[in-house]
């Protein structure tokens, strides 16, 4: 049975659904970023750890090596500035979402108490329909008797 509510139920489970992709989405970009910060962490590691074993080296192999890693403290410290951000941001993706369903439990409700109130409304019909049907029956059956 089509209720006014159906319109806004689609609409909200539409919504819904979006918001989940795009949480699935901020998860994948937030894995991934996490994966790149580790990946830099090994990086900066390992270099650091060749740069205290080669003390042989050359000042401007120095100077070079110390550069990068001073890059890759950068590079590490906007993963974990873009991880606070991603983080941020699926907090309020989720808050988002759980707005959303609130709202479609409540639409998903009136279009159910619609439903449930048509068809008690059917069925009082029908009964009454039954019960003047049998009301004629039976005053149909008298009149016959007493025409005879």
């Amino acid at each position: 049975m089509a209720t006014k509510w159906d319109p806004l139920v689609l609409k909200y489970r539409r919504r819904s659904q979006q918001e989940l992709n795009q949480l699935i989405a901020l998860r994948h970009q937030l894995k991934e970023m996490e994966c790149n910060r580790d990946k830099i962490s090994e990086r900066q590691q390992y270099f650091r750890h060749r740069l205290s074993m080669n003390s042989k080296q050359e000042i401007g192999d120095w100077r070079v090596m110390k550069a990068f890693l001073a890059d890759l403290d950068f590079l590490r410290n906007n993963c974990e500035g873009q991880l606070i951000e991603l983080r941020g941001l699926l907090k309020r993706a989720q808050s988002e979402n759980e707005k959303t369903l609130q709202v479609l439990q409540k639409y998903e409700h009136l279009q159910q108490q619609t439903v449930r109130s048509r068809r008690s409304q059917q069925e009082r019909n029908e009964l009454d329909a039954i019960d003047e049907w049998a009301v004629q029956s039976h005053t149909r059956s008298n009149l016959a008797r007493d025409l005879l």
